[in-house]
């Protein structure tokens, strides 16, 4: 199943992205890494960019 997960470099949502991926999901982070931290996502693919950002919104829901 593929899940994605916004925020996901952060505190919460790293913790989220490795009880994903520990389940056996594969987990799409999507984190501006304003807040967050690239080595925090543990599982997965991490896509930077900006929610607000909708060019960026299309392109991660095509690839993904």
């Amino acid at each position: 199943m593929n899940i994605l997960v916004c925020g996901g470099a952060g505190y919460i949502g790293s913790h989220m992205v490795k009880m994903l991926g520990n389940k056996g999901c594969n987990v799409i982070t999507f984190d501006n890494l304003s807040s967050g931290h690239a080595d925090a996502v543990l599982s997965g693919t991490l896509v930077q960019g900006c929610l607000s950002n909708t060019q960026a919104l299309r392109d991660l829901f095509q690839q993904h």
